[in-house]
């Protein structure tokens, strides 16, 4: 071996020198090679300040921080200890519904309560599944699961009371435990079975149809017993497979490759409980705004539609007739000697007399046409399809009826009798056109003696005849305290 300087070769002596300087352990060749070829890897990793090169280090984040692929839904961020955020985003859900059933306490529906406790229940109960899962601390899963089924059983409860089912509270509770031996106790062939899986993509299917039906078909369980057994019926499977699917866990629910069982485990493991909540939020609400809708539309102290409803009802079922080319027609009636009543009997009795009037001339029409007050003691019927000579027919027969049909006790009975004006719908008319010439007729009727029914005239309704029916209501009053004051002087 011959070691040059330029163009001088070193002697022998100083080409011992030089190789004892560079290998001082006397190393083979050999060895001297794989050192320097370590070397030279070692540089092409780092940069010229001797830290790892930009290359290295995304490798090394990339490796690190990557996330699993046997399960999509953890993630790893120390390489030491793995968690889900989906089961905190479903606490999350729970704890933001819990405050809107507390308010909807306050409601006169009765299964707001046991939907409180069931979204308090299922909150720990997620809790303690998570922890023991995540956090490996198996001894909190029984906790969790008992207050799991306790939840479920207060959900059968609840539902039990919004739908008004007949359903035993024993029942209730045999089906919550049910549900949850048939995800817990029974063995379906191992998680990975085929079974397994049917019962999760079966649970699912029911819990979908029970989320959205049930806002939506809420209204018909009253009408429909069937409905509210299969709502329950389905509520069950829900639960089976939402036991079910809590007992999947990462490894197995990956090993089962199908993306209608992923979807299914998906929904039932993170959503099926919120939305539920959620529907089950809307249903009550939905009810509260129909009973408020009822009493703004009915009349407190008779039951029948106020004066509102019934021209917004008579407004499209008269436009509806006339543009079909149908008749139409308007009764107007008016109870006879009503201050009499009220100033010789009482209020209290007046008041009776005006609910009892009321309930006679429903039985009588028998959903026949649009009843409603009003005002005072004066009451209106709208009637489709009815000419002018058969409303004369129906109002002879309410007149009749009302006056065999008295108010009061055995010991006290008080007889009414009715007048009523009739006014059929001609082409262009609105419901306040029908009602004006009906008060004109009604004001002929009481002309002539009360307790009997007139028919208008066809006129046309300009500025003078609706002064001329503000002029017959005030003479009806005036006429009532004459009568009232006759009847005191004799």
């Amino acid at each position: 071996m011959h070691i040059t300087r330029g163009n001088r070769p070193y002697r022998l002596h100083e080409s011992i020198a030089i190789l004892v300087l560079l290998n001082p352990d006397m190393r083979p060749p050999s060895k001297i090679r794989a050192a320097t070829n370590a070397r030279k890897a070692k540089r092409s990793n780092c940069s010229e300040f001797g830290r790892p090169s930009l290359t290295r280090r995304r490798y090394e984040f990339d490796h690190a921080y990557r996330w699993p692929e046997s399960h999509p839904l953890h993630f790893s961020t120390t390489g030491r200890f793995e968690m889900s955020i989906f089961p905190a985003i479903s606490v999350i859900a729970h704890l933001a519904l819990l405050p809107a059933f507390l308010r909807l306490r306050g409601s006169e529906t009765a299964a707001s309560r046991d939907f409180s406790i069931a979204c308090a229940l299922s909150t720990i109960a997620t809790v303690l599944l998570m922890a023991a899962t995540s956090l490996s601390i198996p001894i909190v899963a029984m906790p969790g699961y008992a207050a799991m089924i306790a939840a479920l059983f207060a959900i059968l409860l609840g539902l039990r009371r919004l739908l008004a089912s007949p359903v035993p509270t024993g029942v209730c509770a045999m089906l919550a435990f049910a549900a949850a031996a048939a995800g817990l106790l029974v063995d379906f062939g191992g998680q990975d079975s085929f079974g397994a899986r049917m019962i999760v993509i079966a649970g699912c299917g029911a819990a979908l149809l029970v989320v959205i039906g049930l806002p939506i078909l809420e209204g018909r369980a009253k009408d429909k017993p069937a409905f509210r057994a299969v709502a329950i019926g389905l509520l069950t499977v829900a639960f089976t497979g939402f036991v079910q699917a809590l007992g999947f866990t990462p490894e197995t629910s990956a090993s089962a490759a199908s993306p209608v069982f992923d979807l299914s485990l998906a929904f039932l493991q993170l959503s099926f409980l919120p939305a539920l909540f959620v529907a089950v939020i809307l249903t009550i609400e939905n009810r509260v705004i129909a009973n408020l809708r009822t009493l703004l539309a009915r009349d407190p102290l008779t039951g029948a539609l106020s004066r509102r409803a019934l021209i917004e009802d008579g407004e499209r079922t008269i436009a509806d007739c006339l543009a079909h080319h149908r008749p139409a027609a308007f009764l107007q009636l008016d109870l006879d000697y009503f201050k009499q009543i009220n100033d010789h009997y009482g209020h209290a009795c007046g008041d009776m007399a005006l609910a009892h009037f009321v309930a006679t001339v429903s039985a009588f029409l028998d959903g026949r046409g649009i009843f409603g007050r009003i005002g005072g003691e004066e009451f209106g019927i709208v009637l489709p399809d009815h000419t002018e000579e058969q409303a004369a027919a129906v109002a002879e027969a309410i007149c009749h009826t009302v006056r065999d049909t008295p108010v009061g006790r055995a010991h006290q009975r008080i007889r009414l009798t009715v007048s009523i004006g009739i006014a059929a719908a001609a082409p262009g008319d609105t419901i306040m056109d029908v009602m004006i010439r009906a008060d004109l007729a009604l004001y002929d009727s009481k002309a002539d003696g009360r307790d009997r029914c007139s028919i208008a005239r066809q006129r046309h309704i300009n500025a003078s005849a609706r002064a001329l029916a503000a002029a017959a209501a005030q003479l009806r009053q005036a006429d009532a305290s004459h009568q009232d004051q006759l009847r005191h002087t004799a």
